[in-house]
Formats: C-alpha cells, structure tokens, sequence
C-alpha cells in the first residue's frame, strides 16, 4: 500500500487521509498506518490547510522524482553515505561507492543535482556506461568538487526487472567532511614535499 500511496500522491499532489482511502478502496485507518511508516521514513509529510491535515510527498523526497522516469516505486531510505577521499600523486579525488545487482550499471545526473544509478539505460538520457568491479559489484563515482563536502542519502526504486538507485546530496556542506578533506591534503603536501 506504500507505493500506492506514493504514486498517488506524486500524480495528484496534496491529499488528505480520507481521499486517499477512497481514492484507494480501502479503510481510513490502514491509510493512517501507511502514512505513519512513511511519515517515518522520511517520504511524506503533513501540511495543515485550514483545519484539516493534507499529505504531500516531503520536500527532499520530491527532489528526487526523476520526470523522465514512468515507475511505480517501490520506496525505501538506504541511508546516509559518506564520501571516500583518496591521495595519488599530491592530489586528493573524493568519490562515492554505489552496489549494483549486475556487472555494469549506468550513471545519470541529467543536470539535476542528484545521480541515477541503474542496470538499464535510461531511454531519452545520455547516459554514460561504467563498470562495477569485485565481489561485492561495487561502483566507483567520482564527485565534481562542488560536492566533495556533501553526505548522500540513497533511495532504491524496483521497476520490474530493472533496479534504479537514486544518490540525493545534502544541502549543505558538512564541517566534519571539509575537515576530514582537509587533512588529506596537508598529508598528500607533506608525502610530496
């Protein structure tokens, strides 16, 4: 009933619990559950409109709606990543690990802000093909500078066979991530020197 929810939601906008439930079929207080679980996983949120409650996919989950993706999503937050930073030759790179289910994957960022990782191309993206490595079918994305500083949250979508995972960066830049960056390269100067 989640995803129902979702999709509702993102093709109709604001709704209160009681449209919802009629718009689904199905009772209000099952509709108040999967709300509360979302509400939870950071998904939706609650908006007073007068003397009433309306619901609404929440301000960072919208930012991550791709538009040119027709999916139904089945939703749920991975968590937090944190940037990996890296010497070699007196310079410090910052990337980001992504698990893919296959061998390859594809990178999208259609100058949106946030990354599109999936097992199939993207049809109307110009996507660029990578290569997961090991085991654990890794796959290694470097960050442009601007982002270097930033955590990443991650969303997984299910559509059919096909597997997309979202990677949303934080607003703003972290203190300990610019500290932590920082002591690379005073240690990448010091092994150069």
């Amino acid at each position: 009933m989640e995803g129902q929810i979702v999709w509702l939601l993102s093709n109709r906008g604001e709704l209160t619990a009681a449209e919802i439930a009629e718009a689904l079929g199905v009772p209000r207080h099952r509709v108040m559950k999967a709300l509360r679980l979302l509400y939870f996983k950071g998904v939706v949120e609650p908006v007073k409109r007068g003397r009433g409650y309306y619901w609404r996919l929440a301000g960072g989950h919208m930012a991550v709606i791709p538009l040119h993706l027709t999916l139904r999503p089945v939703l749920y937050l991975e968590g937090v990543i944190e940037p990996v930073y890296r010497r070699s030759r007196g310079r410090v790179n910052a990337f980001i690990f992504v698990h893919v289910r296959g061998k390859t994957f594809w990178l999208c960022d259609c100058d949106t802000g946030y990354f599109i990782a999936t097992d199939e191309p993207i049809a109307g993206c110009n996507c660029k093909m990578k290569h997961a490595f090991g085991s654990k079918k890794l796959g290694m994305i470097y960050l442009p500078r601007d982002l270097y500083f930033r955590y990443w949250r991650s969303y997984k979508y299910d559509n059919g066979d096909v597997e997309f995972v979202l990677l949303v960066p934080e607003s703003g830049n972290s203190p300990h991530l610019v500290h932590k960056y920082e002591s690379y390269v005073r240690g990448a100067t010091q092994q150069s020197s």
